[in-house]
């Protein structure tokens, strides 16, 4: 499993186990203002985990499968005509 993904599963398992203390600290009456502070902020960064992991996935998803049809696209079109494509396709 790559570094990435490790991360967003760490961070939304720190996020679970915070909002489930909350949640049975505010039954039992403790005071947990601190710890739901806490679990809506790792919210927040679990988003914004969440936003950079898919956005990686996606450019190198689309790096790696513009890279198969170029080679494809290249030997019966010519390399100029691959060059062109690879632009439209990366870009984004």
């Amino acid at each position: 499993m790559e570094f990435s993904k490790k991360m967003l599963v760490l961070h939304i398992f720190i996020s679970v186990i915070l909002c489930g203390i909350t949640v049975a600290g505010t039954i039992l009456g403790w005071d947990v203002s601190a710890v739901a502070v806490l679990a809506g902020t790792s919210l927040v960064t679990d988003g914004t985990w969440g936003g950079f992991y898919l956005w990686k996935s996606k450019n190198e998803n689309r790096a790696k499968y513009a890279q198969r049809f170029l080679k494809q696209f290249a030997s019966q079109y010519g390399a100029d005509v691959a060059l062109r494509a690879a632009e439209i396709v990366l870009k984004d």
